[in-house]
């Protein structure tokens, strides 16, 4: 049976980037003469991680650590922090890769280094070694991935907020001797990309407005008075024209037409039934973010321009939907003659091509 009237829409779910820091991802260990540790020595170090603007559930796969003979990590989930320990069995410095799992699903290996500073021997000439006396961490946000930022640092992690910014990470090691050395670390804001680096910011929608015109063309639009009521058609040779005017919260506009030309009947042209038309309306938009989907999107039955409802679409027919070509789940579908499908988080993965059709 042919279709009486038809009409989709495209719903699309943007899924922001992910980034992960570590706020202290190398550390110098004091060791001994021959650069051996001598004394069990442990330091720490917090797993900063945003998707966008949010920050997503962190765990650690202790189980999947790759590090050195002789090196302990352990993980407390409350407060998202590592803590390293190296025991006297380690001679030499190495990395530590740790998978850090962001909301249950993805997988992000980062890398942590550490190195063993010598202590000088005291001979009858000798001069004492240099040690480790503390290490201070500062974090500040810049605007180059090269050249470390001039302001202000601050003792706590700071958080980049747009693309173009980095944040850096600088530590400073105080020796017994006197002398400092200051070593810097870098992460880069997420951009959206397919390697799951940070998106821009969803477009959302704030309105979407229907408008009305009868025509002489099928294929250009009218440039008279729209309104926002259906305008019936009078004539053969007239159609009617339907104008949909989404607004987003970007600021800008997009438009689109559908048009129904004025009913015939019977092969010789006489004047038939009255054209039936559909338009499609969500009741949350068609751009949602990080799977957070839910709307419900409704089947306008217009029949010479006027919508049909109650018992009057019944008689119409049965409309059926179809979510990227696939028939949608029974249990999505509601409504008089079925015309109201539910779309819920997991429905759609990225995007998906949503069909209405009145049989």
């Amino acid at each position: 049976m042919a279709a009486k009237a038809a009409d989709q829409m495209t719903v699309v779910d943007l899924t922001d980037g992910y980034s992960v820091n570590l706020t202290n991802d190398s550390f110098t260990f004091a060791g001994d003469k021959d650069g051996k540790i001598a004394v069990q020595q442990q330091t720490t170090t917090v797993i900063q991680a945003l998707r966008g603007d949010e920050e997503p559930e962190v765990s650690v796969n202790a189980s999947a650590i790759s590090k050195p003979s002789g090196v302990n990590v352990s993980y407390a989930s409350n407060t998202k922090t590592l803590t390293i320990t190296v025991t006297t069995s380690v001679t030499a410095g190495g990395i530590v890769s740790i998978p850090v799992v962001l909301d249950g699903d993805v997988t992000v290996n980062k890398i942590f280094s550490f190195a063993i500073a010598k202590t000088g021997a005291t001979g009858e000439t000798g001069a004492a070694g240099r040690g480790i006396s503390s290490t201070v961490i500062a974090y500040q946000v810049g605007t180059s991935p090269t050249t470390p930022p001039t302001g202000t640092w601050s003792s706590s992690p700071v958080a980049t907020t747009a693309e173009g910014q980095y944040l850096w990470t600088r530590t400073t090691t105080k020796y017994t001797s006197g002398s400092d050395t200051v070593s810097y670390s870098v992460a880069a804001h997420g951009s959206k990309g397919e390697q799951g680096q940070q998106g821009s910011a969803g477009r959302g929608i704030s309105s979407t407005a229907i408008a009305y015109q009868v025509g002489t063309s099928a294929t250009t639009p009218p440039t008279g008075t729209w309104s926002t009521s259906p305008v019936a058609t009078t004539a053969q040779g007239q159609y009617l024209w339907t104008r949909t005017t989404t607004k987003y919260t970007s600021g800008s506009d997009t438009i689109s037409y559908s048009v129904a030309a004025h009913g015939t009947k019977g092969d010789k042209g006489n004047k038939g039934d009255d054209a039936i038309t559909m338009a499609l309306t969500s009741s949350a938009g068609t751009i949602f973010k990080n799977s957070d989907i839910a709307t419900v999107i409704t089947a306008h039955v217009y029949k010479a321009g006027a919508e049909v409802t109650g018992t009057a679409l019944s008689a119409l027919g049965t409309i059926s939907w179809k979510i990227d070509g696939s028939a949608a789940p029974a249990a999505k579908v509601s409504g008089t003659a079925n015309n109201t499908l539910t779309i819920s988080a997991g429905d759609v993965a990225n995007k998906a091509v949503i069909t209405a059709e009145l049989n």
